[in-house]
């Protein structure tokens, strides 16, 4: 996974598949990146073809430090692709703010 630090935010290019045989990895390096000291994270899900109930638990673990630090997690993905389904359908939407492009999530990020 591919980091960019942006001046108020860092971006994590997810990978293709985020389910419970990747989970793990991706939870590491979301983790390292809150432990460098990141308040906003956005996630670009523009590779990203699926997501499992393992890959939305990752979602939520990483979001709780970023709000106690005064952070957001961010999600970048396709209105129209099966990540923003499952995210809405499991109600993640009303949870993490969704955009359709990176530059969008920076310009809402805290």
């Amino acid at each position: 996974m591919e980091t960019q630090k942006l001046p108020n935010a860092t971006v994590v290019k997810l990978i293709e598949r985020i389910d419970s045989l990747t989970s793990r990895d991706v939870e590491a390096a979301l983790q390292e990146v809150v432990a460098s000291g990141a308040r906003n994270i956005i996630c670009d899900c523009a590779a990203t073809k699926y997501i499992s109930s393992a890959g939305l638990r990752v979602l939520l673990i990483v979001t709780k430090p970023l709000k106690k630090a005064g952070g957001q997690l961010l999600i970048v993905c396709a209105r129209t692709g099966y990540v923003y389904e499952v995210l809405e359908t499991s109600g993640f939407t009303n949870i993490i703010p969704v955009f359709e492009s990176v530059e969008e999530a920076a310009r809402n990020a805290s």
